[in-house]
C-alpha cells in the first residue's frame, strides 16, 4: 500500500467492528484502497473519543462516520460518498450518491440495513450491548 499524499490527508473511517457486515465491508474497503487514502478503524477502540472528540457515539453505532482532514465528519450514504471518493474506480459511486433522487433512495435503504445488521447475525452481539435503538 502506498502512503496518501501530504495533499490529500487519509479520511478516517469509523465502523462498528462488533458487526460482521460492518467489518467485512471495511475489510473490503482496505482491499480496494491502493494509495493509502483511507483510514479505517473500530469505533469501539479506546483511542477514539480522544482522537475525534466531536464524534457522536450513538449516532456512529447507527451509521457509518467518515471524517476528513478538517474534521468535518460525513454519516452513512455521505461518508460511502466521501470513501468512493478517494478509491480509485469508485469515484463513479460517488458522483451518484450525490444526485438528490438516487442520495434519497440510498440514504432509506442503507438505514434500513444498518438498522437490522444486528438482527441477522445476533451471535455477535449476544449481551445486546450494541443493539441499535
Amino acid at each position: 500500500m502506498v502512503a496518501a499524499s501530504s495533499a490529500e490527508p487519509r479520511l478516517a473511517v469509523l465502523y462498528d467492528g462488533r458487526c460482521r457486515l460492518c467489518s467485512g465491508t471495511a475489510n473490503r474497503l482496505r482491499r480496494l484502497d491502493r494509495h493509502g487514502r483511507l483510514d479505517l478503524i473500530d469505533l469501539h477502540r479506546a483511542d477514539v473519543p480522544s482522537r475525534f472528540p466531536g464524534l457522536n457515539l450513538q449516532r456512529a453505532m447507527q451509521e457509518i462516520q467518515a471524517v476528513d482532514g478538517d474534521g468535518r465528519f460525513y454519516t452513512g450514504v455521505d461518508a460511502f460518498a466521501r470513501i468512493g471518493a478517494r478509491l480509485p474506480g469508485w469515484r463513479w459511486v460517488a458522483w451518484l450518491l450525490r444526485v438528490p433522487v438516487l442520495h434519497g433512495i440510498s440514504a432509506a435503504v442503507y438505514r434500513w440495513v444498518a438498522r437490522n445488521r444486528y438482527r441477522w447475525n445476533p451471535d455477535a452481539c449476544p449481551d445486546g450491548t450494541c443493539r441499535i435503538s
